[in-house]
């Protein structure tokens, strides 16, 4: 009797931008996935924070201090998709997901950033 494992290629996940943001206020991050399998289903397992990326600030030397003033939360993740045969573009919102320290002085104004975050799924039939 012969046998073979199933494959499973990677879901993609792409996200949108948050907004701006004023001292002590969050913004939800709406992650997008897919699934490139027609053979099997899957099932999200866990969402965690990466890191912030800061791409442009007024002073270059400001970027540790800018950084360090964003937080990014899983606490609004609520229970996780599992995505079809095939299925494209399903929005996904962590909600209060990116926030900007209450004590973030001006020289973060005008900052821009991005946000990373991990993924885990599992093939489900």
């Amino acid at each position: 009797m012969a046998g073979s494992a199933e494959s499973f290629a990677p879901i993609t996940v792409t996200g949108g931008a948050t907004g701006k943001l004023l001292p002590g206020e969050t913004a939800d991050v709406t992650l997008t996935f897919t699934n490139p399998n027609s053979n099997v289903r899957a099932q999200l397992t866990s969402i965690g924070a990466g890191d912030v990326v800061v791409d442009t600030v007024a002073n270059a030397g400001d970027m540790p201090y800018c950084h360090d003033q964003i937080e990014l939360s899983t606490i609004g993740v609520g229970t996780l998709p599992t995505l079809d045969l095939s299925q494209a573009n399903l929005p996904f919102v962590l909600a209060h997901a990116v926030k900007l320290k209450d004590d973030t002085d001006i020289r973060c104004q005008g900052m821009t950033f991005h946000t990373t975050w991990t993924v885990q799924a599992q093939a489900v039939r």
